[in-house]
Parts: C-alpha cells; structure tokens; sequence
C-alpha cells in the first residue's frame, strides 16, 4: 500500500468520526432543547395537582361520588357540581395520558409521580364515563383510561424502584 493511499484511508477514517461525533452531539442538542420545552408545562401540572380545586375535587371523587350518586348515569347527567369535580381531575389526567401516548413526556415521569392516584380514581370515575361513552357514543377519556391501566402495568413503587430511589429517615431528636 503506497502512502497516499494509507492517507486517504485515514482521512476517511477521521471524517467518519467527524460525522458520527456531529450526529451525536446533534442528537444531544435537539434533546436538551425539547426537554427545555417541557419543563414549564410539567411545571404547570404538578402546580395544578396542588390547587385547592382539584384537591377539593379528588376528595370528592374518592369520598362521596359513588355514595352520593349511585347508579352510574353517564357523568354530563350529573348535577353541576359533581360533573364539574369529575371533569376537573377526568380531564386532567386525559391530557396527560395524551401527552405520555403520544411521547411527548416521559411515562416514568408521570406514572412516578401520579401512579398511584391514576388507578383508584379511574375506577371510581369509569362507570359514569363508560355509561358517557355508551349513551353519547364518545370515546371520552381515553387517553385518561389508557393511562390508568399503564399504571397498573407499571406502578408507581416499580418506577421509583427502577430510578433507584433512596429513603431517609431522620435520627431520633
């Protein structure tokens, strides 16, 4: 092999680790940039799962909603108050199930956040929806249903095992 050859070979060599240096780091970039993105709206969902409102409507979702309207009509035939308490959290967790479908946030974000709550409250809340679903013939909440049974694919104590998650607790005073 005469020596042009052997250089031309190892400029080669060279540009291809240029190339795969720049994809990788291009991969690096739109990642970060995209995950910049996200953190006001993840921002914004924790911050609602705080509000008085929504807290009022779990407590009412959990505690009284099936004592207090048995039967399981579809949930737009409910009175304002209790419909309004099942769209508020309904319609929040389907927003986020769209977001954790479609990819745009991480399941093991949510589901280790929000994992436990997301089943319980679905199967209260499922038989007013699915008597929606079948009276209306809408696929309201879907993406809320599709959410809960990731939940119960993938708990929330499997997540925040697979992230390693350490306890502490305190010494004694």
């Amino acid at each position: 092999m005469d020596d042009a050859l052997a250089l031309n070979i190892l400029a080669l060599v060279i540009s291809a680790v240029a190339l795969a240096v720049s994809v990788v780091t291009a991969n690096r970039h739109i990642q970060t940039a995209q995950n910049s993105n996200l953190i006001p709206v993840i921002a914004d969902l924790f911050r609602e799962t705080r509000s008085p409102e929504f807290l009022k409507s779990m407590e009412f979702i959990r505690d009284q909603l099936t004592t207090a309207h048995p039967g399981s009509p579809a949930y737009r035939e409910l009175p304002e108050d209790a419909r309004g308490h099942i769209r508020r959290v309904g319609l929040f967790y389907d927003d986020i199930g769209k977001l954790v479908a479609h990819g745009v946030i991480s399941e093991s974000l949510i589901l280790g956040a929000y994992g436990g709550a997301v089943p319980r409250i679905w199967e209260l809340v499922a038989p007013y929806v699915l008597s929606e679903r079948q009276k209306y013939g809408n696929a309201s909440m879907a993406y809320f249903e599709d959410l809960a049974a990731r939940a119960r694919i993938h708990t929330m104590a499997a997540v925040h095992e697979a992230l390693k998650l350490r306890s502490y607790t305190p010494p004694p005073a």
